[in-house]
């Protein structure tokens, strides 16, 4: 027990609780880039998925299809490593970014969906019925509601993001867990290291979660969401 407590005071003295810090804040950063990603594109995916805009629609369908078969790990590696064999190369945060972000749009393409179809077809005819366009009627119109009942879901997405960006180390990006091992190699304190890991993606994960269900409660119109997945 003395040697695991001094090994807490290791992981925890010098410069290794600054290095968390960074990593807890490019974790942050990326997380929040992802999910703006994730947003843009999973709003037309779905937008485009619930309308059957011609062509795009099926598009999207194959897109949510295939991404959600691959995992996150081999589309960060496709992203990093693969594209420079196409002549596109990417630095470790922009990659990381669209990977995860084109990751999470296929399940925000889902919410997105749901929300749309958990609208009333009778306020998207009203508008139209007010001379409003198609695309008015749904800009205007079915998205506020459909973000109304959308965001609490967003919020549990934007957690699953924070969770899976442990795996952008996989593209050298200088992240949270990525600093972790920096510092397990430093130390070889594995158990104290990640146990100090463990505990801020808990307590970051957790208070966001507590934010999410205090959003949801604000917000339930009773609409059942996708299912989440498993990274």
């Amino acid at each position: 027990m003395t040697e695991v407590l001094e090994g807490f005071r290791t992981v925890l003295s010098g410069e290794y609780p600054r290095l968390l810090l960074s990593g807890l804040g490019l974790t942050l950063a990326v997380s929040v880039c992802a999910l703006l990603v994730s947003v843009l594109v999973g709003t037309a995916l779905g937008a485009a998925r619930v309308l059957r805009v011609p062509v795009l629609g099926r598009l999207g369908d194959a897109y949510v299809t295939v991404v959600r078969g691959i995992p996150l790990i081999v589309l960060l590696s496709v992203v990093y490593y693969g594209l420079p064999t196409l002549g596109v190369t990417l630095p470790d945060f922009p990659a990381a970014v669209l990977a995860l972000g084109l990751y999470s749009a296929a399940y925000t393409s889902e919410i997105v969906r749901g929300g749309i179809s958990s609208v009333p077809a009778g306020q998207a005819e009203a508008a139209r019925s007010l001379g409003l366009s198609r695309g008015q009627a749904l800009r205007f119109v079915v998205l506020p509601q459909a973000w109304r009942v959308a965001l609490p879901a967003l919020g549990n997405e934007f957690i699953s993001l924070i969770l899976g960006s442990s795996l952008a180390s996989a593209v050298t990006l200088q992240e949270l867990f990525s600093q972790g091992r920096y510092i397990t190699n430093a130390t070889y304190r594995q158990f104290e290291v990640y146990a100090v890991l463990a505990l801020v993606y808990f307590l970051l994960t957790f208070v966001l979660s507590r934010l999410v269900r205090a959003l949801e409660a604000r917000l339930s119109r009773g609409v059942t969401l996708p299912e989440r997945r498993v990274i």
